[in-house]
């Protein structure tokens, strides 16, 4: 099935099929159900929710007020709703996983959700059901605090037409990860050259939101850093091998921004402004967390299916491939929602796998199923007349990946959150420390975290 195929009638047929019986619950639980969701990059993806919602409230007579909010205001209005206790009943927040959840579930905050993740347990792949376990430090034990919802990884956005206009070919791109960003510098330069003033690099380094993270981290994983945290939580930084990693991530990081290769403002991008340069074509190249560049243009034929070249990251530089690091978001319920028992009769709708199929669909496919038979049930995610899903693909549910540290302990997460590695980079860009200053630096705050944070 092409994409032209895919309409979004036949979309919203899935998403009201296999339905579970349902009834609106009687005395307090029966009053409207308080859902915030991460508003989507475009507007398809806000009418997949909205629809789906719709579908929901006709079948269980359960009245929905979905809120969709700016995933930044979203954390910030949770957090404070959470400290005065006038919470919602189900959250999805596109970066809850790295900036606060499982710190709330470390101070039992949220419910564990482990009967609705049992209603689909078999059909959920292992790594997003690993992604949602957390340790709980009143239980002291690991449990499920998040229904996953849809996964994604690091890919790596390209235009044709400016690789072309350099004189070059997209089919010469190396494979090996410094050759692979090396590649974007020459192409400046050649387009340099004829007058254009047009950066290689997209790399996002401010630190805020979640995509400078993101980069950082897959750069760690290329340069050996994988085992900074093991699955026990212990912290191995101080081992010779991450140090070395993490020190050569920012030197690869920060060389190009000081060489001029990125962005001058790109230290103060926030995560969709690394979209805005490259529609804007201000820069050939940039790593993004899905492929949302690419199918935000689904209308523009030309654009879609020949200019936008996605790929994943690229192998290491002795060329092993590099386990991609497996975003999961996942829904969750705090555990002073007003709704609990309609909370979880809605994730338990919502996971229904032809309904939750419908729904990344509906929203173009941006981010990927968290069921692996999809991918034998629907033709749309491996449809090879698409450029861009069948690549997501790949990366994310057929070549080995592996779980952000925040899974293992939440004193990752804050690590995240108080975006270390970030303040690292812009250490060295904007302080002119080297890299091994900054990493030492980061390494001290780093172990002042894990220190507040024991587990067992």
């Amino acid at each position: 099935m092409t994409m032209e195929n895919v309409t979004r009638r036949g979309v919203i047929g899935g998403l009201g099929g296999a339905a579970v019986a349902l009834r609106p619950k009687s005395g307090k639980a029966a009053g409207t159900l308080t859902v915030w969701w991460s508003q989507g990059f475009y507007q398809q993806e806000d009418q997949a929710m909205k629809d789906l919602v719709a579908i929901f409230e006709k079948e269980s007579g359960i009245k929905v007020d979905l809120q969709l909010i700016n995933t930044p205001d979203l954390n910030t209005k949770l957090i404070a709703a959470m400290q005065v206790g006038d919470v919602p009943d189900v959250v999805k927040s596109a970066s809850s996983d790295r900036f606060f959840q499982p710190r709330m579930v470390w101070d039992n905050q949220l419910l564990d959700v482990s009967d609705i993740v049992a209603t689909q347990e078999k059909e959920f792949l292992p790594a997003a059901l690993e992604a949602s376990r957390y340790y709980n430090k009143a239980t002291k034990k690991r449990g499920y605090y998040g229904v996953p919802i849809k996964c994604s990884t690091l890919m790596e956005e390209i235009w044709r037409p400016l690789i072309e206009d350099a004189g070059m070919s997209a089919d010469a791109i190396p494979k090996t990860q410094d050759a692979f960003y090396e590649y974007f510098q020459v192409v400046q330069d050649k387009l340099r050259s004829k007058g254009k003033r047009i950066f290689g690099l997209g790399f996002s380094m401010a630190t805020k939101e979640a995509d400078s993270n993101t980069l950082f981290h897959s750069f760690l994983n290329a340069y050996g850093g994988a085992g900074i945290v093991t699955p026990d939580g212990v912290l191995h930084v101080e081992d010779d091998i991450i140090r070395k990693a993490a020190t050569t991530a920012l030197e690869r990081l920060t060389t190009p921004y000081k060489k001029g290769y990125v962005p001058p403002g790109a230290i103060n991008w926030g995560d969709v402004d690394n979209n805005n340069a490259f529609y804007a074509r201000q820069i050939v190249m940039t790593p993004n967390a899905t492929i949302s560049i690419a199918v935000a243009q689904m209308e523009k034929k030309d654009q879609y299916f020949r200019d936008i070249i996605t790929t994943g990251i690229p192998a290491a530089n002795d060329g092993k491939p590099v386990p991609s690091l497996l975003t999961v978001v996942s829904a969750f319920i705090p555990k002073a929602a007003k709704n609990i028992d309609n909370a979880k009769a809605f994730l338990k709708w919502f996971i229904q796998p032809s309904r939750v199929n419908g729904y990344l669909k509906e929203a173009r496919g941006r981010y990927l199923p968290v069921m692996p038979s999809t991918l034998t049930t629907d033709p749309y995610w491996l449809d090879p007349a698409d450029p861009h899903r069948p690549v997501a693909v790949k990366f994310g549910l057929q070549l080995p990946t592996t779980a952000w540290w925040w899974t293992y302990t939440p004193a990752y997460q804050q690590v995240v959150a108080e975006q270390i590695w970030p303040a690292a980079e812009a250490n060295i860009t904007q302080k002119n420390m080297t890299p091994d200053q900054a990493a030492e630096l980061a390494i001290k705050r780093i172990k002042e975290i894990f220190a507040q944070y024991p587990l067992g």
